[in-house]
């Protein structure tokens, strides 16, 4: 049976779902309601094993359907695609973090006057204040430059993301026989 990876993906994730889920018999039994309380261990241990297995069978069917889809996406460029959205998100988080999170740098002008009236006070030997003054080095010209390589950035994630989509869509995998049974069982497919 073939089946889109996003489709594989879905039905990895729904026996995900279907493992965690509790089992239909309890482990334990109230040896106090049964006269023949041995004999109700007995069954009830074999049904719940039996879910046991099932879940088991549900684990490999899961993690062998994780693997096509990780073979495919190698195969059609989808790891690669991956990787590229990771490095457009970092690089988004560092300029967001380290300049454009920065204050900017008022105009040359502003600046002077206010260091002419910094290293006039500081020569005062009366004035008890602070005696830096510090800048940011980031320009006005230098924010707007980034702000607009953000969005370069993010047209780029949206562009890979449309890629990674349609890749999604049209490439698909070959689940096996016994994969098949096991979401059938399910009621998956």
């Amino acid at each position: 049976m073939k089946v889109s990876l996003r489709k594989a993906n879905a039905l990895q994730e729904a026996l995900g779902e279907a493992i965690k889920s509790a089992t239909k018999t309890s482990f334990e039994v109230d040896v106090v309601n049964y006269e023949w309380w041995k004999k109700e261990i007995n069954n009830t241990q074999s049904r719940y094993l039996d879910e046991v297995r099932n879940k088991l069978e549900m684990v490999k069917a899961r993690f062998e359907i994780r693997k096509e889809i990780s073979n495919r996406n190698n195969l059609c460029g989808v790891s690669d695609k991956l990787t590229e959205l990771a490095q457009f998100d970092s690089m988004i988080t560092t300029i967001q973090r380290w300049i454009l999170q920065r204050p900017t740098r008022e105009q040359d002008e502003i600046l002077e006057k206010k260091r002419d009236r910094k290293v006039i006070r500081l020569n005062n030997p009366e004035y008890d204040g602070y005696s830096n003054m510090d800048v940011s080095v980031i320009s006005t010209g230098e924010h707007d430059h980034w702000t607009d390589k953000v969005q370069e950035l993010r047209r780029n994630k949206a562009s890979i993301n449309d890629q990674l989509l349609e890749l999604n869509i049209r490439t698909e995998i070959l689940l096996s026989s016994q994969v098949e049974s096991v979401l059938r069982k399910e009621n998956l497919i």
